[in-house]
């Protein structure tokens, strides 16, 4: 994979269902892992079988990948995350008064 010869600090593997972008992914991660980087591969698919790939069970916590130093994986569901972030920069609670209309209501 010629193109990890000089990848950019992130890689992002995108595209429809079944066109290998978990295979891709994996392989990459494993080839930079093997020449020493640090790799984070992270996946927001929530039916991604990144894990069954690395023949470990991830979730929503790094998790190491004994078998490939330097390599570890993640996968987050994206409406926890998100709903998290709002809950931590408080839009939550603006949502909720924005749709009772008791914002802009004048009272």
């Amino acid at each position: 994979m010629k193109f990890l010869d000089r990848s950019p600090r992130f890689l992002f593997f995108t595209g429809k269902g079944g066109v290998g972008k978990t295979s891709i992914a994996c392989a990459a991660a494993i080839q930079l892992a093997d020449a020493g980087k640090r790799v984070l591969l992270v996946s927001t698919d929530p039916a991604s079988n990144v894990g069954q790939v690395l023949g470990v069970s991830i979730g929503n916590r790094i998790t190491a990948i004994a078998a490939v130093p330097n390599l570890a994986a993640l996968k987050i569901d994206p409406q926890t995350a998100a709903q998290a972030y709002r809950n931590r920069i408080g839009v939550t609670r603006l949502l909720e008064l924005a749709e009772g209309n008791r914002i802009g209501s004048g009272g």
